[in-house]
């Protein structure tokens, strides 16, 4: 059996928002479009706070993984050259490190179950669409989006990938939310 996620306890994804509107406001940054991820976790919450421990990996030592988040909450870990990217502020390896923040925030010392592609489990019970959601969440806030926003608007404003914009215009709008 090829495990794809882990089943969780379940969050609603405005609870997930709630909890991304406590974070900024907890260090001060609800009223910055642009989130400072990288500097969060590892000037903040590794060297400042010593909440959690910020690893790079090599690619050779990851292999595939962009990132991992250990289930004790003892490290973040994200790939050489994921790590540079969202250095360099680029959109899919910035939502990579909120997206294993998310895993930190919301996936620590809890159990996990072992879920497979396929087997019905809903999205709200899901680690990954979870962190997804976290991600988006934290990087691209409701209260800085505008009903005529466009993704390339979002992109720039928010230092995101176009999908990650688009994904985000898109789920809004169906939430009625924007």
């Amino acid at each position: 059996m090829q495990v794809d996620d882990f089943i969780v306890p379940p969050l609603a994804w405005d609870a997930i928002e709630t909890l991304t509107v406590r974070i900024r406001a907890q260090f001060d940054l609800s009223n910055n479009p642009h989130f400072p991820i990288i500097e969060l976790i590892e000037q903040v919450l590794d060297q400042k706070l010593g909440w959690v421990n910020f690893e790079v990996g090599s690619v050779e030592e990851m292999g595939r993984a962009e990132g991992y988040t250990c289930p004790k909450g003892e490290f973040i870990q994200l790939r050489e050259d994921v790590y540079v990217d969202a250095c360099r502020n680029q959109g899919r390896a910035r939502f990579t490190a909120a997206h294993e923040l998310g895993h930190f925030a919301m996936h620590t010392n809890i159990p996990l179950a072992r879920a497979t592609r396929g087997d019905g489990t809903p999205a709200f019970r899901l680690a990954e669409p979870q962190a997804n959601q976290f991600a988006a969440e934290l990087l691209m806030p409701v209260a800085f989006i505008r009903r005529y926003d466009t993704a390339s608007t979002l992109v720039g404003r928010f230092g995101v990938s176009h999908v990650a914009a688009c994904n985000r215009l898109e789920y809004l709008s169906k939430k009625g939310k924007i």
